[in-house]
């Protein structure tokens, strides 16, 4: 390896709380990290580590509301083929991040269902991510979703991504590519079929890397629940055709009594000294069978023998590597003011003023609620980190348009088919607890009258 190393201890997950889909980027000393955000603003978070143990939130690629809208970025509740519900949020899914001659490139999708499921993918840009400064969105046509980008040898640049087939029967979805011009977005192939993938079941995910003379194809199968995974293939050809490993899966935690369960959908990528890494989505199962904080991102070793095939660990809470000297001990990265905070969708920025100590904020009220299925309310919120969380806030109503007819409290928000807030109603001097989950039918509402006076500002 050609420098000094020694034995480091890593623990997972590595980003926690919401934060799915993970793809990763190693450029002069520091890895950056960008996972999906969906339906909040801003979105694409970016976080940076130089020793893969410590992350911090240094931006966020979308963070102009005149880069792009996420109005219709709704929920959807479907049965799928094995006849299980799924509930997920759409707006913007499963980014990609790479760096070439001095740009980093992120390329996603921001999907939607007004009437047809809609895929608009784009690539944005940026020559400092330091900056949180990124483009505006350069478009591409392409019928799916998971697009990743791979520049080769001779500086031609090539999309793969999960064309989606149809949702309700399998296989959903093959890997198709083309050509590209990466500034343009302008198509110069035909997307061309390369690989139906291995398990034929939800074939999405792709990311190509060039090892050894070969093109690696990783792919995630099996959906995003308990038989996910990572499956793999190769050709000397980018175009194919693509030989299926005889080791597939090479990760999965389909059948297998772990903690860290449902993992798959992720980035290989390599340090310092050429050692090889994967990050990987993956939930923490809980006894009673609740997923915790649903997806997040986990630190994994990767074995990849000369001539071989790729050979991923089991992800783990804790776990131990040889790693080089130069990715110890070093100063935490500073994140930068609010970059944690939340809003839903499209929101307006006029409701929102903090102070210049951020330790106030004041709110305008919206008409609408969590469960409104587009558009946005008023709500500031952080991603849920831990566990074992706990958050307060003491609020005051102030005469506005509203009046006194005004609910302002604490929420859990998922999406507006799930959500739970405790709130004070000025108007009926009540406290509110609310919730509500439309896919399952548990909702319900208690209202208690507060007996006392209850401070207020006009």
């Amino acid at each position: 390896m050609g420098s000094l190393s020694r034995a480091i201890d890593y623990s997972n997950p590595i980003v926690p709380g919401f934060s799915p889909d993970p793809s990763v980027v190693f450029v002069d000393g520091t890895f950056f990290l960008c996972t999906s955000s969906f339906h909040v603003f801003p979105g694409l978070p970016i976080y940076a580590s130089k020793d893969l143990k410590e992350w911090t939130h240094i931006g966020n690629a979308l963070n102009r509301q005149s880069q792009l809208s996420l109005k219709k970025a709704g929920t959807i509740h479907i049965t799928l083929d094995t006849g299980f519900p799924l509930v997920g949020t759409l707006g913007i899914v499963a980014p990609s991040i790479h760096y070439h001659k001095g740009t980093f490139y992120i390329m996603t999708t921001n999907t939607d269902h007004s009437g047809t499921y809609n895929c608009a993918n784009f690539i944005i840009s940026t020559e400092n991510i330091w900056g949180n400064r990124w483009s505006d969105p350069v478009y591409f046509d392409f019928n799916g979703i998971d697009t990743s980008l791979f520049f080769d040898d001779n500086d031609r640049v090539y999309v793969q991504g999960s064309w989606m087939l149809r949702r309700d029967k399998q296989p959903t979805a093959t890997i198709k590519q083309l050509e590209i011009d990466i500034t343009t977005g302008k198509a110069l192939s035909e997307a061309k079929e390369i690989w139906t993938g291995w398990a034929k079941y939800d074939t999405e995910g792709p990311h190509i890397y060039k090892v050894d003379g070969y093109y690696y194809l990783l792919a995630a199968e099996g959906g995003t629940f308990e038989h996910h995974m990572f499956t793999i293939a190769r050709s000397t050809n980018i175009w194919g055709p693509y030989e299926s490993a005889e080791t597939n899966p090479i990760m999965t935690a389909d059948g297998k009594d772990e903690y860290i369960q449902n993992i798959g959908h992720g980035d290989l990528f390599q340090d310092h000294d050429g050692r090889w890494w994967a990050a990987v989505l993956g939930v923490r199962k809980q006894q009673d069978g609740n997923l915790g904080l649903s997806r997040e991102s986990f630190l994994s070793p990767v074995d990849w023998p000369r001539g071989g095939w790729p050979v991923v660990r089991q992800p783990r809470m804790n776990f131990t590597r040889e790693a080089s000297l130069s990715m110890v001990s070093h100063p935490p990265l500073t994140a930068p003011p609010f970059v944690e905070d939340l809003y839903i969708r499209d929101y307006d920025p006029s409701k929102y003023r903090h102070t210049d100590d951020g330790t106030t904020i004041t709110l305008t009220p919206s008409r609408t609620d969590f469960t409104s299925p587009v558009d946005t309310c008023t709500f500031l919120g952080r991603r849920q980190r831990s566990l074992d969380s706990t958050a307060s806030t003491r609020i005051k109503v102030i005469e506005g348009p509203l009046g006194k007819n005004v609910q302002a409290g604490l929420a859990l928000y998922k999406d507006p088919i799930r959500s739970a807030y405790i709130a004070f109603d000025f108007a009926t001097n009540s406290l509110v607890y609310s919730i509500h989950n439309s896919a399952s039918g548990l909702s319900g509402r208690i209202s208690r009258k507060v007996i006392g006076k209850v401070e207020e500002s006009q």
